[in-house]
């Protein structure tokens, strides 16, 4: 029987206050402007990624296993407001990649990378119609980790929304303000993937120590 593959997106889990303040702010620009998708903490889940690969759907258990053995070990940590900056349509608030940051990124990958056996996104996979510009370190990355975005390419952010015009989220993206200057991280979670990146459902979150 061929197996079958789900996308799973590792991240931090959000505290409360924070994840309210990204919805409210995600319905208000999407009440006004067309969208991709408009996140509402039902369906479409405020995160930011940690790691987020195709794996063996068989492999869920081990997955959460490893999580919640990392996070058993790991203090909570800081995060830092950087920026705000839109791209491809999509709004994001970017956070400073702290050396704890970096630290635990990387674990997770190593940890969970030999779970997802190799395996690459049908889009990622030679013959694949999908287009995009990849850079050379992300062409490596997705050879080796099934992810563009790993290791020395990441970059911790928060997405706010997906617009279907580029330009229109670029110029809402200069207007934005973000009122968290820094916030503690207490949770890791794993989520079942949608489209565009979204966060469609919560499969465990794990307490950092």
């Amino acid at each position: 029987m061929t197996p079958s593959f789900i996308r799973l997106n590792t991240v931090f889990k959000l505290p409360g206050e924070i994840t309210e303040k990204v919805v409210t702010l995600s319905k208000e620009i999407g009440e006004k402007n067309e969208t991709v998708f408009t996140l509402d903490g039902i369906q479409f889940h405020p995160h930011i990624t940690i790691y987020s690969p195709e794996y063996p759907e068989s492999n869920i258990d081990k997955i959460l296993k490893t999580l919640k053995e990392i996070a058993s070990r790991t203090a909570k940590i800081q995060l830092n407001f950087q920026e705000i900056k839109s791209h491809d349509g999509y709004i994001g608030i970017y956070f400073k990649l702290s050396p704890e940051i970096k630290s635990l990124h990387e674990e997770i990958v190593a940890k969970l990378n030999p779970l997802r056996k190799s395996h690459l996104r049908e889009k990622y996979q030679s013959g694949s119609d999908y287009q995009m510009d990849f850079s050379p370190g992300q062409l490596e990355n997705i050879t080796k980790y099934g992810y563009p975005d790993a290791m020395n390419l990441y970059k911790p952010h928060l997405t706010i929304i997906r617009l279907k015009d580029a330009l229109l989220s670029e110029k809402i993206a200069k207007d934005l303000k973000w009122e968290f200057t820094q916030f503690l991280i207490e949770k890791l979670a794993l989520y079942k993937m949608g489209e565009h990146g979204t966060c469609k459902e919560l499969l465990g979150e794990f307490l950092l120590r």
